[in-house]
Formats: structure tokens, sequence, C-alpha cells
């Protein structure tokens, strides 16, 4: 056994079923499966869970769901449109970053009435939980539950790979010269003009999430947890002991990160899932290989339109060489062609892993581009918003992915996609190299998060993690301080040389009596 193995196994040892409040705040089915896979573990490892969750689950013995149902209906109501979707605002970065954080109020604004969230209230304050995990991809109002609960450790996850604020969890330096903002296309070679257009956007965004989004959080906090003297939710999300962010050196852009911010990035791949064996039996019949289609859990390929799906219907249909297996979820209203698999349901990662599987056709979504990686799969990426057209952008980077935005997607741009990849190897090429450095890892990513937040619970919390910027002003973090005093030294001494020194070549006045 590893000494790495010998360290697990002690923490393990040491730590003894305690209770853990995990607060999901994310309605998104990607999250929820993302997040499974850590309390999953720790409650096969003993753990008492009391889990907030979008999703319908079971309540058994030491595992307690307060789930908060019909919340994606309430969503869809609350952005209801009256027609197809339209993502071009989101094509923008401006445009983009004010979106997310619109979707985050709205999602915090029907949160914040529900059941669950009164159910736990309600929960005696003496009730003892020694552990908070946090999705802080947003719900920062839910942060009130640390003084609620008496401040129990906390540690915030996000599937959202790096979060763009994650900085104001921890000590993240941030350089806008080389690290794309998310909701930008750009990648890390960028020129004049592109670091200019980058760190404004970080700069927007910033002021945007402190000034305008984080205060409505703040104020939302307040009514929830009436009677409590809270501090501000900006100081409270930095008491996070740990972040384990969903993201790996492999496949996202260089950023520094301190020893308190783990990468985890793939932590959901290894679930186990089945193929059907229709499923099998398409797959095996075609010729040359199956495309998947599929755009994930938040985005549905209907939002193309019934136009454009008809198009790529045709497309699949003069293509009988290659099996299509296409997630929809109107399968039954369409007439299908023999090599076109329509299905409401896909188990993703098991056709990615099989050999057969030549190429991904994605909205661009963390999760599965994860699992492409992963398998060695090539992609065609249709971001639609957030961080998709990042994740798509590093695709390209890589050269193992081409994107095509949403509003151009088409049968002719998706097919001219689809000829590059399926008849030029070095995309499975450089997939396969890429598969190597993303799976060639010490332990695997779930491991790791387990370790970690495990060894919290152990410790009581990680001070000696802890950055000393959480306890400073900003302009001690950047020494504005000390600038300030010399540059008022500098003016101090000029002004006084001025005073008392003489023009060269004056010479003195004669006296009249001269």
């Amino acid at each position: 056994m590893t000494l790495r193995w010998i360290l697990v196994a002690l923490v393990v040892c040491n730590v003894r079923a305690e209770n853990i409040l995990f607060l999901q705040t994310t309605p998104s089915k990607s999250h929820h499966i993302w997040n499974k896979q850590i309390f999953e573990r720790l409650y096969d490892n003993g753990h008492n869970l009391t889990i907030l969750s979008f999703e319908k689950e079971t309540s058994v013995p030491g595992k307690t769901f307060l789930v908060m149902e019909h919340f994606y209906e309430k969503m869809m109501a609350a952005f209801a449109d009256g027609g197809t979707a339209d993502f071009s605002s989101y094509e923008h970065a401006f445009g983009n970053i004010m979106n997310v954080y619109k979707y985050y109020t709205v999602a915090s604004q029907i949160l914040e009435h529900e059941e669950a969230i009164k159910q736990l209230i309600a929960y005696p304050r003496t009730f003892r939980f020694d552990l908070v995990i946090h999705d802080f991809t947003m719900g920062q109002f839910l942060l009130g539950f640390l003084e609620h609960f008496n401040n129990p450790p906390l540690i915030s996850i996000s599937p959202f790979n790096i979060p763009s604020y994650t900085q104001y969890l921890a000590d993240i330096p941030l350089y806008t010269t080389y690290l794309p903002h998310p909701a930008s296309s750009f990648d890390a070679k960028m020129n004049f003009i592109e670091r200019v257009k980058n760190t404004i956007y970080w700069w927007f965004d910033m002021l945007y999430r402190q000034q305008v989004y984080m205060p409505k959080e703040h104020e939302r906090m307040k009514r929830v947890f009436e009677g409590l003297n809270l501090p501000h939710v900006k100081l409270l999300e930095k008491r996070s002991e740990m972040v384990l962010v969903n993201s790996d050196p492999a496949l996202d852009f260089y950023q520094l990160l301190p020893p308190n911010v783990m990468q985890v990035g793939g932590l959901h791949i290894k679930r186990a899932e089945e193929m059907p064996s229709m499923m099998q039996q398409f797959m095996a019949r075609a010729n040359k290989g199956v495309v998947l289609f599929s755009f994930g859990t938040n985005v549905q390929s209907e939002m193309l339109g019934p136009e454009v799906n008809r198009q790529l219907l045709e497309l699949f249909r003069s293509m009988p060489d290659y099996g299509f297996i296409w997630k929809h979820a109107n399968a039954d209203k369409l007439m299908m062609p023999p090599n076109v698999l329509m299905t409401s349901w896909v188990p993703q990662s098991a056709v990615l892993a099989n050999s057969r599987t030549k190429l991904l056709i994605s909205h661009g979504g963390l999760l599965s581009l994860q699992e492409a990686a992963w398998h060695g799969v090539p992609v065609i990426g249709v971001p639609f918003f957030a961080d998709q057209f990042s994740n798509v952008r590093r695709l390209e980077v890589a050269g193992i992915g081409i994107g095509i935005p949403s509003t151009k997607m088409n049968a002719d741009t998706l097919k001219d996609a689809m000829d590059k990849i399926l008849t030029d190897g070095s995309y499975r090429t450089r997939g396969k190299e890429l598969s190597y450095a993303f799976r060639t890892q010490p332990e695997t990513p779930l491991d790791r998060a387990i370790f970690w937040i495990e060894k919290v619970i152990a410790n009581k919390g990680l001070r000696y993690l802890r950055s000393p910027t959480r306890n400073m002003a900003p302009y001690q973090v950047y020494g504005l301080d000390m600038v300030a005093v010399v540059l008022l030294i500098v003016v101090g001494y000029y002004l006084i040389f001025k005073r008392h020194s003489k023009p060269v070549g004056e010479t003195p006045a004669r006296s009249k009596t001269e």
C-alpha cells in the first residue's frame, strides 16, 4: 500500500459518523449528478447527511432529503417567453454575464419561499452539524445556515468549473492578461485588444456581482433568517475551509490556485451506467460507427426550433453509414430513418465509453465535455449560454473539437464540421492524448474530494490552509497603503525642495543704495 493510501486510511479511520448539511443551490440536473457522487460516497463512509435537493430522492436512515418539488416548472414559468428561446444575447460577454446573474437572482427569489428551506430553518438551533457543504455556484443567501447552526466548518463546491467569483472565497490571484473570462471565447494567447476586452469583462463581472447581485443575496438572507445577527454574506463565503472545483489542469486554462482550492474535475465520470440492449444493437449495426447528439440536461434539441430540427433529421438520413443517437424529448413526434435512434434519455457516459462512438455533438456543458475528453471522443460544441462558450473554446485550442454558435446551427454548418472531424484523424489522435493526460492521476478525482472533505471534518477546519488575506482589507492586500505613504513622502520632499531651492543662474538683486 502506498503512503498516500495509508494517509487516506488514517484520516478515514479518525473520522466519526458526523452530521453533514449538504446545500444544493442550483436547479440543474447536471449539478445534481456531480454533487450526488460526493454525498453518496460520504453516506457510504458512514456519515449522516441532510441534503437540500431539487431532484426527487427517497430518504433513508442517515440520509434525509429536503426536496424542493416542481422547482424546474417554477423556473420555466418565470422565464417563459411563449416561443423558441433566443440565446443571441448570450453571445456577447456583457449580456452573458448579466443573464447568468439574472438567472441566479430569479432562482433565489423562488428558493427563499420553498417549504424545504422552512423545514430546515425549523430544525432546533442546537442541532449539531459538523460540516456544511455549499454549492457556491449560486444561492449565497443560504450561508445564513452557518450562523443558524452555530458556525460549523464550511466547504464550498462547484460543478461549474472555477466560477469567476471563486476569488472571493479563496486567495486566488487574477491575471486578466492570460486567463480568459468564462463568458468570452478567448484563449490564453490574446492580442492587445482581446486583453483589454478580457480585463473589462472581468471587472464588469466583479462589480456586477459585488455591487448588484450580492447585496440582493444579503437582503434575502436577512429576510429568511430573521432575528439572527448576521454578518454580511460576502464575509460568510470567505469562511470556506476548502473549495472543491470541477476543473483539471489537462483540460482547463492555466490558473494559479492556493492550496485550499482543490481541483477534482471529472469526479462524476466513474458513475455506473448501463446501456439498454436495444441501444447496444443499434450501435453494432452502424457500419462506420455512431455519432451521439446530446444537449445534456439543461438544454434540449427542441430549442433549435422545428425547421432546424427537420434539417438535421434530413442530414442524418443522408449519412446512412453512420448511426445517430439523438437525445430528443419529442422523439415520438418525428419520423425516424433507420440510422437514427431518438430517445428522451441517453446513458451518455456509457455511449462515449464505447469504441464505436466517433463523435459527440454537444451544447458545451462542462460535464459532457469532461466525459468526452475522458474517453477521447472528438466534439462539435454548440454553446448556448454561461460558461459553454469558454468550454467549447478550450476544445478548439486542444484540437479535439469544433465550435458552432447556436444561432448559426443548421444542417450546412453541422455537415461541414462533421465532415472535417470524421475525415481528419488528427482530432481522434489528439483526443486520445488528452484522455491519457486526464486519466493518469495518482487517485481518482472523487477519492481526492472525499479525502479533503473528511480531513476538514477530522480537524474541524484546516486553518493552516487559510490565506491571511481573508482578514485584510483590499488596500492592505495590494499594498496600496504603502504606496500612498511613499507617494506622500515623495510629494513632501518635492514641495520642501522646491520651496528652498533657487532657480539656476539667478543672482541676488542689488539694493537701491548701490
